[in-house]
């Protein structure tokens, strides 16, 4: 299974549990952007993407879980353009620079410009299943598995739930759901104040 490069709208496409809409009162939580660096590798046999189509896929769901809009992605060991990846090729490998907001740490300390500016926050549900109307599908699954393993830890989540089974070279038997609160930004004029248990007036 080849995934075709995803629409540049995927990335508002991924479900968020009632939106992004932060439960009961309180005030925004202080919170920082962070800097973050990972060198992702998808390990996935069942479905194979390409470079652009990799990317995509992985900065839909960055940014659906709230990572700043300055996300900078770079596809390693990809084949030529034009040219497929081979039969026994595991897949392109990414290389990901991104900011999400973090808890504030009074010991930490800027590594660069931008790392920890301040930013007022709160926790968002989200939800990540398979749906055709939102370009993904069961064939997702090790992609949203590896996601889970190497990416989402460098959020700052809560009650993170994680029902993924994956069936090497087959779809079926295959499922996945990924859902919990993450921390995200507030809108700059948001009118409403976030608890820091995460809820919304």
């Amino acid at each position: 299974m080849r995934c075709s490069k995803a629409s540049p709208v995927l990335g508002l496409l991924l479900a968020l549990v009632g939106g992004r809409a932060l439960a009961a009162s309180g005030v925004p939580i202080r919170a920082v952007w962070q800097e973050h660096r990972v060198e992702f590798t998808y390990l996935g046999r069942t479905s194979s993407y390409s470079c652009d189509g990799l990317i995509d896929k992985v900065r839909a769901i960055m940014t659906m879980l709230g990572a700043r809009a300055r996300l900078h992605i770079v596809g390693v060991g990809c084949p030529e353009y034009g040219r497929p990846a081979g039969p026994n090729s595991i897949g392109p490998s990414l290389s990901i620079r991104f900011f999400a907001p973090a808890l504030l740490d009074a010991a930490q300390k800027p590594r660069r410009d931008g790392d920890l500016a301040p930013v007022d926050a709160g926790f968002v549900p989200f939800k990540i299943v398979p749906d055709a109307f939102r370009d993904m599908s069961v064939g997702d699954c090790e992609l949203v598995e590896e996601f889970a393993d190497q990416i989402l830890p460098m959020f700052t989540t809560r009650s993170v739930t994680k029902n993924i089974t994956c069936v090497p070279y087959q779809l079926s038997g295959s499922d996945y759901t990924l859902r919990g609160e993450v921390l995200q930004a507030l809108p700059p004029n948001g009118a409403h104040g976030v608890s820091a248990a995460g809820s919304l007036r």
